[in-house]
């Protein structure tokens, strides 16, 4: 199937260079350029792109789509569940898909007629098949780790920087007035992240990911063991739980292998948490990489923070 789409690509490339040798009696414009730099070099894209392909769903297909750009395809996350984590459904109804994150189609992909491909290092083996379509630009996220700098690097592609501002001055509206509506409880609660695989505790580095993020910006204080992680995630037996204890302990269920993480709560090791004597574990569903996602973060901060005694 690539071998067919190297040749309708070929024969794309043949009959572009046979229709600028015909003459023509109308001059279209040309059309504006710039130079961007990614995560393989340079590439120069249209300075307002029309016809956008996502290849990510967390990573980049939210920040699109609060850009107020509607790409013309995306690819989806291949495990069971939402297929593009975090995002409102309403929002992608309508998007054809072109693949999965792992396995973009490049057949659908050549046939939407794209005029830029947003994707990230994952599909760094597609490159030149991609780049012989359209000018692609590959986001690498473990330089770009902060969402906000992530959106304004997209932003900055889609020629949305103003747009970008704009959404990150609700951001911060919203996280200051979290923190006004926290008082004297920001000062004092203590928070806990973890997600839960199998008979394992996952964690991720206090700055690495989104919930870690906003948990940051707004003040609050995580167990030092977290705070003191050194890799970007971490997998520990579930003996380490009761150094994860905290106020408040959110459990994130992304993780396909545990489908019900509450059930943990019925093991023994459980009863010994400040968080589970005090009622204060809550299963939440971080999986988001955003403006949309750290939106839904904040409401569940403000829920159980703000809301719950």
């Amino acid at each position: 199937m690539i071998t067919v789409a190297i040749l309708a690509i070929a024969a794309c490339h043949s009959n572009t260079s046979q229709l600028k040798m015909q003459p023509s009696s109308k001059m279209r414009s040309p059309i504006a350029t710039q130079v961007v730099n990614h995560a393989l070099g340079e590439v120069r894209i249209p300075v307002a792109p029309q016809r956008v392909i996502v290849l990510h769903d967390m990573l980049i297909l939210d920040s699109v789509l609060a850009l107020g750009v509607k790409p013309i395809g995306s690819a989806y996350w291949p495990h069971e569940g939402e297929r593009f984590r975090g995002i409102p459904p309403e929002l992608v109804v309508d998007i054809p898909t072109v693949g999965n994150i792992s396995q973009p189609s490049i057949e659908k992909i050549l046939t939407l007629k794209p005029d830029l491909i947003l994707g990230t290092h994952f599909q760094k083996n597609y490159y030149e098949l991609l780049s012989e379509i359209a000018p692609t630009i590959l986001i690498n996220s473990l330089e770009l780790q902060d969402f906000k700098e992530r959106l304004r690097y997209i932003a900055h592609v889609l020629g949305k920087g103003d747009q970008a501002e704009e959404l990150l001055v609700v951001y911060q509206e919203r996280i200051k007035k979290l923190r006004q509506q926290l008082g004297e409880k920001l000062e004092k609660i203590t928070v806990s992240v973890i997600a839960l695989e199998g008979q394992n505790i996952y964690t991720y580095r206090s700055d690495f990911t989104i919930p870690s993020q906003i948990i940051n910006d707004i003040g609050l204080t995580r167990p030092l063991i977290q705070q003191n992680q050194k890799e970007s995630s971490l997998i520990s037996s579930i003996e380490m739980l009761p150094n994860h204890d905290a106020d408040v302990l959110f459990v994130d269920d992304w993780a396909e292998e545990t489908p019900d993480p509450m059930s943990f709560l019925k093991q023994p090791i459980w009863a010994q948490l400040q968080a589970v004597q005090n009622n204060r574990v809550y299963q939440v569903d971080w999986s988001v990489g955003g403006p949309f996602g750290a939106n839904r973060i904040i409401d569940d901060l403000f829920k159980y923070l703000v809301n719950t005694p």
